[in-house]
């Protein structure tokens, strides 16, 4: 009698652990799943999609552009917080057929970016923050600088990260938060306090990438 005690307590034991365990990604998944909720009202129409307990990604209209936003997790920098990395793409042909990658604050581990796969490096203007990166994958074919060049107030921001120009459109990538302190260096959980992006947040990406369009598509590519 004993023994089916203890076996029944044990087999309550992994039900309840069990019930936790659906409870708290319950959680996760929910609050993961509004990091994009405060910005809804900012969209002419959107849609949300979601895999399990992942940061969803939204495709939806702004000023009369399509725009494609997500958010990635990034604990691969060693002895630094998770980051969390917002990605807005404005999808809409650029008249360039090169692709041009201009990144600052470079830890050579960006997983989420494709600058790793652009075989020429390009020597920064002057003017541009020190440290900055350019790659391309076709120097002649790739959007003048002169182009660039108001754009990379951007920069100014400190969360500030990517900008990146394709013939299929155009991308910034900015921190939008970094992992809570405690819970990594105990458990290396990429937690965030604050995952929410802010309206203000998103309507200035979503209007600098519009503006740095229009000024691509503007002008042929020579």
């Amino acid at each position: 009698m004993e023994y089916l005690a203890v076996a029944a307590f044990g087999i309550l034991g992994v039900f309840v652990l069990a019930g936790i365990y659906r409870r708290d990604r319950a959680k996760l998944r929910a609050l993961r799943g509004a990091v994009f909720a405060p910005a809804y009202p900012l969209f002419e129409s959107y849609r949300v999609t979601q895999d399990s307990v992942d940061f969803p990604e939204l495709r939806g209209r702004y000023r009369g552009h399509d725009f494609h936003v997500d958010a990635l997790v990034d604990m691969v920098t060693f002895r630094k917080l998770p980051s969390l990395w917002l990605r807005v793409s404005l999808l809409a042909p650029v008249p360039y057929r090169g692709t041009l990658d201009i990144m600052v604050r470079s830890q050579n581990v960006e997983f989420y970016s494709p600058a790793n796969e652009l075989d020429h490096a390009i020597q920064p203007p002057a003017g541009w923050p020190a440290g900055t990166i350019v790659k391309t994958d076709n120097p002649d074919a790739m959007p003048p600088a002169a182009l660039v060049d108001p754009h990379m107030s951007f920069f100014a921001a400190p969360k500030a990260k990517e900008i990146l120009i394709t013939p299929k459109g155009v991308r910034l990538v900015y921190q939008t938060d970094q992992g809570t302190r405690a819970e990594y260096l105990v458990l290396r959980s990429a937690n965030f306090a604050a995952p929410q992006v802010t309206a203000e947040v998103m309507a200035d990406l979503l209007d600098r990438a519009i503006a740095l369009y229009q000024d691509l598509a503007g002008r042929s590519a020579s």
